[in-house]
């Protein structure tokens, strides 16, 4: 600063070169803008496969008669709240967002299969149970008569919600992951491409379990009807390598289409 300059345009003069040189070093690299694809690109792979799974719910008025179906469209919401925060830097925001879609996909999964719950109003009435606990409705929760480790998936579902659950109330680990990023110079907005790829991690592996509860509310026939009649012939779709949906695709294994594929028919 010269000594003639004016304090306060000293320092707007270095907050704007510090975000020129962030938007020339990171924000516009070929690393960071791979990672926004790869954001962007798992977001519409989760909505796409959710769109079929809708289709196919009309085949049999699911969206009537089950939760899942009936607020399939705030899990698309919370989706495109998820990819703009995350793209903004905003990424408390976004985790707040995984967070809710992950619950709620569990609890009206779990609602929708409950014995005791036969009709629309009887499964909605039931989240207002204040007696119930996530950890209950994870417990639950049911799965395709061939889907392997289902218990290692809801441990996963734990682990996550309790990560997730930091960025919902003013928790001192969340304020110390922001300390963290303030020493290393990541305000918000202002992320390395390493933050950036950790997010996308997180939101991945949510998407990957939440479709397990999607597909499991249609079930296994119409499900594995929408994996071998399409899902199958889309390689790009990146939910194949998700750990959980890679072993819900094994579940229609029995499919005809399949069969032939391995030349057993």
């Amino acid at each position: 600063m010269s000594e003639s300059e004016d304090p306060l345009v000293a320092i707007a003069r270095k907050m704007r070169e510090r975000h020129e040189g962030y938007a020339e070093n990171v924000l516009n690299s070929r690393q960071f803008q791979d990672g926004l694809r790869y954001l962007e690109g798992i977001a519409s792979d989760f909505l796409t496969a959710l769109t079929y799974v809708r289709q196919q719910g009309t085949r049999y008025s699911a969206e009537k008669d089950f939760l899942l179906f009936r607020f399939a469209p705030h899990m698309v919401e919370s989706t495109l709240s998820i990819t703009a925060n995350a793209k903004e830097g905003l990424q408390n925001s976004a985790r707040r967002e995984l967070r809710f879609l992950l619950e709620a996909a569990v609890k009206l999964s779990s609602r929708d299969f409950h014995p005791e719950a036969k009709t629309f109003d009887e499964r909605l009435s039931g989240l207002n149970d204040r007696d119930q606990r996530f950890e209950d409705y994870v417990s639950s929760l049911l799965y395709f008569d061939d889907f392997e480790g289902p218990s290692e998936t809801n441990s996963a579902i734990l682990s996550l919600y309790s990560e997730l659950s930091r960025y919902v109330h003013a928790t001192v680990p969340q304020f110390k992951d922001a300390m963290a990023r303030a020493r290393r110079n990541e305000e918000a907005g202002m992320e390395s491409v390493a933050t950036l790829n950790r997010f996308n991690g997180l939101a991945f592996q949510v998407y990957d379990l939440v479709l397990v509860r999607v597909f499991h509310g249609i079930g296994l026939s119409m499900a594995g009807d929408i994996f071998t009649g399409i899902l199958d012939d889309e390689p790009k779709w990146r939910f194949h390598k998700g750990k959980h949906v890679a072993k819900l695709s094994k579940c229609f294994d029995y499919k005809h289409e399949r069969r032939v594929k391995r030349g057993e028919i």
